[in-house]
């Protein structure tokens, strides 16, 4: 059934019931009725005639193939029939006119909140005068209340986070945290026992005769006692340097592990899709930064509540109400802050794209592997350009935004001075008053600027702790890609055979089907040969096989058992694999082949007779340390190899782990004719007793397998043994024919 079929058919039931007096459940979806009918909430609608209806119904009509609620404003009549004018309370324009055809009904009540509420009841029937008069102002002040509701869902939400980025953030890390939080109350306090120190001996010199012994010790009593104060906020800080990097190492670590962890569990979809990559881009930038800076966060709040609390004391000591005045001359500051962290955001969220093309860029400019081609065809000023356009863009926009942000604040920062100095000047006026003393004057000076700093911080920490919570939202969702890969401890056991019954697959981020419709047996212990041009499906098919990808239909069986079932971890067990792109590890030779087998202690000798099979041991002995040799040029003392002897290096390192399925894709696409030929002969011998599948574009070098399949434009066109396939004098023959020409 198409679409258009079921709109239909679902038109047709939804009035079949109505026309049997039924009552129908909508839900709704969207605000354009807010607040009288609320996204998720459910409309209770009953069939009516045209002359049923009244000015201010919310009538249900059909649009475009939907349902729409919203109230009747007018009615008209045009040539015997009857036509609708409607509008959503939230909407500034008028619907498009509608029929009496087109009427489903009307709503008579709906459920908000749990309890059901009646259309008639004295609130909506003052909302219906309300939007039926003064349409414009009603509209007006619902878009404003919708947006005030939708923040305060989204601070509330982030409020809601703040423990959950906790759990994040400070997981394993109690102990530091707690160490950490212990100073930054006492960074907190000491400022101001300090400036109450001041103010004792500014009092005490400018009240008191010092002449006698008890006045003189009184004073250094206080002298030492200010010393201590001064001494214990140094030692506090210096602590805190010790004690913070205990706790940013700390976090970091573990965090580290996280990431890599999930990023290694993450499925080969979610590496090969852009969108994806966006996410993933985001949430690796921050999930080693941002849970630090959340966490220092939280303490520097902890420092500016502890000093705010005491700031208070400190002023009702003097006037209360010049507390009021210094929180009226750091609002300002705040909400612009909160304003721009909200828009520094959306900015960052929506460079994401951008932001990895150049930084690809930048790889391509200063990456060794690009170095010989960019040096070669002088094509360095192509990936210049494009990164150089790229960070104008992205600076552009920063600096565009940092520019707007540098105006607001210059504008705070001028009410904010206006308000300290009268502030002064009123506590100056007190003075002269004979209302304080000087020592309660120096007290107000240092403890205004100093509450003034206090105050920014504490509010400003807030709005860094709801910036941290949206980003530390990409870090949680990254942790949060469910890759549904199974994961056992048994290992996939291969005694009958693979089938592939019935394999299509397209990847995510393409509507071409890579393969199609593919069927293939492979019994255990036999060899069979993948063959075709490059593109015609060969590297998808070997994914499948490996279980990095689940098909789009059909499935891999593996004696009886899915793909999916088995999970790619168990099927990996039992595997070895050469693939195409084979990568290069600045390693030991020894490491680099023992590799293959990871979870045995590395056998020199299995090291060795792998080696020879794969044709690099004598390149390998002569290295200046023989297998502990470094390979490749990234490290000290590292020796570069070739990208042949690199390739037979990831062919040891495959027959080194002696699994009973042997899978290699291109396997001597980087090497010369004997060194094709001494491979394919030592995996002739080595797949004795072993189920192997070799792709090879090659077909000089397959002819030996029991089966060879010849794909095309992600399809199987023939298949048998070489010897069947050439006497079919297919497309097989004419490609054996060319490649022996060549």
């Amino acid at each position: 059934m198409k679409n258009k079929d079921n709109i239909a058919f679902v038109h047709d039931f939804v009035e079949a019931l109505l026309d049997d007096a039924m009552t129908l459940e909508i839900k709704m979806q969207g605000y354009s009725m807010f607040p009288s009918l609320k996204n998720g909430e459910t409309a209770h609608v009953e069939k009516c005639t045209p002359v049923e209806v009244k000015r201010g119904d919310i009538l249900v009509f059909k649009h475009k193939g939907k349902y729409i609620a919203h109230r009747l404003m007018q009615t008209k009549q045009e040539n015997g029939q009857m036509f609708f004018v409607a509008k959503g309370d939230n909407n500034r324009h008028y619907d498009p006119l509608f029929n009496e055809n087109e009427l489903i009904g009307k709503v008579i009540s709906f459920n908000q909140n749990g309890k059901i509420k009646s259309t008639n009841s004295l609130r909506q029937q003052i909302s219906r005068q309300l939007n039926l008069h003064f349409p414009k102002a009603i509209t007006l002040t619902n878009n404003k209340l919708l947006n005030l509701t939708n923040r305060t869902i989204g601070t509330k939400r982030k409020l809601s986070n703040l423990k959950t980025n906790y759990k994040l953030s400070a997981n394993s890390s109690g102990k530091e945290i707690y160490q950490n939080a212990i100073i930054s109350l006492l960074q907190g306090v000491l400022p101001f026992v300090l400036i109450i120190c001041i103010k004792w001996l500014i009092d005490y010199l400018t009240q008191t005769n010092t002449t006698s012994t008890q006045q003189v010790f009184s004073f250094y009593g206080l002298l030492i006692l200010t010393a201590l104060v001064f001494l214990a906020n140094g030692v506090t800080t210096e602590l805190r340097g010790f004690f913070g990097e205990k706790l940013t190492q700390s976090i970091a670590k573990r965090m580290y592990d996280k990431v890599q962890y999930k990023h290694l569990s993450l499925q080969l979809s979610h590496l090969e899709n852009p969108t994806e990559l966006d996410k993933i881009h985001r949430a690796v930038q921050e999930a080693t930064y941002r849970p630090v800076k959340f966490i220092n966060e939280l303490l520097t709040l902890l420092k500016s509540m502890a000093s705010a609390v005491f700031l208070a004391g400190l002023f009702l000591t003097i006037k209360w109400y010049l507390v009021v005045m210094l929180i009226v001359a750091v609002i300002p500051g705040v909400l612009i802050r909160i304003r721009f962290a909200r828009r520094f955001h959306k900015m960052k969220d929506a460079q994401s794209s951008a932001e990895r093309e150049m930084y690809y860029y930048n790889r391509v400019l200063t990456g060794f592997p690009f170095a010989k081609e960019i040096k070669l065809f002088h094509f360095s000023s192509f990936f210049s350009s494009r990164f150089k356009k790229l960070q104008n863009k992205l600076f552009t926009e920063r600096i565009t935004l940092r520019k707007s942000e540098v105006s607001w604040n210059i504008a705070s920062h001028l009410f904010t001075v206006l308000l300290i100095f009268a502030s002064l000047a009123y506590v100056s006026y007190l003075k002269i008053q004979g209302e304080i003393t000087i020592g309660a004057v120096v007290l107000f000076f240092f403890a205004f600027q100093r509450g003034y700093s206090v105050l920014s911080e504490l509010f400003k920490s807030g709005t860094q702790l709801l910036e941290d919570t949206s980003y530390l939202e990409d870090v949680r969702k990254f942790f949060d890609i469910q890759d549904n890969e199974i994961r056992t401890e048994s290992r996939m056991q291969l005694k009958q055979s693979i089938r592939v019954e019935n394999v299509s697959f397209s990847y995510e981020t393409s509507k071409r089907e890579a393969i199609k419709n593919i069927n293939i047996t492979i019994p255990a212990g036999k060899t069979i040969a993948i063959v075709g041009a490059n593109g015609s499906g060969k590297s998808t098919f070997i994914k499948l096989l490996c279980g990095f990808y689940k098909p789009t239909l059909g499935e891999v069986l593996y004696d009886n058992q899915s793909t999916e079932t088995l999970g790619q971890q168990a099927i990996s067990k039992n595997m070895a694999a050469v693939f195409q792109d084979f990568a290069l590890y600045n390693v030991s030779a020894l490491q680099n082949i023992a590799l293959g087998n990871i979870d045995e202690k590395p056998d020199l000798v299995k090291i060795t007779e792998a080696a020879k099979a794969a044709g690099i041991h004598e390149v390998i002995e002569k290295l200046p340390q023989g297998y502990h040799t470094i390979l490749g040029n990234i490290f000290n003392g590292g020796e570069e190899l070739s990208m042949g002897q690199w390739q037979k290096l990831a062919v040891a390192r495959a027959f080194y782990r002696n699994a009973d399925l042997l899978i290699m894709d291109e396997p001597s696409s980087a090497l010369d004719i004997i060194s094709e030929t001494q491979i394919m002969n030592s995996l002739r011998k080595m797949a004795e007793n072993k189920t192997a599948i070799i792709i090879s574009h090659r077909l000089t070098s397959v002819q030996w397998a029991d089966e060879i399949y010849l794909f095309d434009n992600g399809e199987i066109i023939e298949h048998g043994s070489h010897t069947d396939l050439l006497a079919q004098k297919g497309n097989y023959f004419k490609l054996y024919e060319a490649s022996k020409k060549n």
